[in-house]
């Protein structure tokens, strides 16, 4: 009988683990809205079209590739919809910097780190003291991209990775909710953090160039 009890309290421990992760409330692809905000709150439908095409799981294919578009196209784009969240491209450009985003809808606004995106700011033009983030397009390294990469993290980035000229290749986004830190939305905005609203997302590919 002693012999039985150690087996018992194993059982009791894996089933209660099971039932916690069971419990635990899984981010749909479409995200949720603020839970700060009431259990009622909920996500606008363009939002929740924005967070789908963010928490993308699917590596592009050669068809995907919008092989006429490049950074400068993105860098020029007045921020109209002239391109296709469908579609996927590579850009070529320099890396000024990384930020590790928060608690957004795309994740439920989880506290889980590892469920938070990575911001790489990519200048067209090889970096100088002038390069500000008003000058980068943001690409986005999120957990999908990291399941393909586990090194693509924001300290790799910022610590192995700057100022080196890249390639980086991932599905297009229309990322409408940055226009107020965008210089081609908001010309007149006093901390502009991206040249467009357009930009990668996930990243799937990077390729370092000499």
């Amino acid at each position: 009988m002693r012999k039985l009890i150690p087996y018992t309290l194993l059982a009791l421990f894996a089933i209660t683990i099971v039932a916690m992760e069971a419990g635990k409330k899984q981010c749909p692809p479409e995200g949720s809205a603020n839970p700060k905000k009431g259990k009622h709150a909920e996500l606008k439908p363009r939002e929740k079209n924005l967070n789908l095409h963010m928490n993308r799981e699917t590596l592009p294919q050669a068809s995907d590739f919008e092989k006429t578009v490049g950074i400068e196209d993105f860098y020029n784009s007045k921020d109209d919809s002239i391109f296709s969240e469908d579609k996927a491209a590579t850009l070529t450009g320099y890396i000024f910097r990384a930020s590790t985003n928060g608690m957004e809808s795309c994740n439920c606004f989880t506290e889980d780190k590892n469920e938070y995106s990575t911001n790489v700011y990519l200048s067209p033009n090889p970096l100088t003291a002038e390069t500000r983030l008003a000058d980068c397009i943001v690409t986005v390294i999120t957990p999908y991209s990291r399941s393909l990469h586990p090194d693509w993290t924001t300290d790799f980035f910022n610590y192995k990775m700057v100022g080196k000229k890249v390639k980086v290749s991932g599905w297009m986004i229309y990322n409408y909710l940055k226009g107020n830190l965008s210089v081609e939305t908001n010309s007149n905005g006093t901390q502009p953090e991206r040249r467009t609203i357009w930009g990668l997302c996930p990243v799937t590919g990077l390729e370092e160039l000499k």
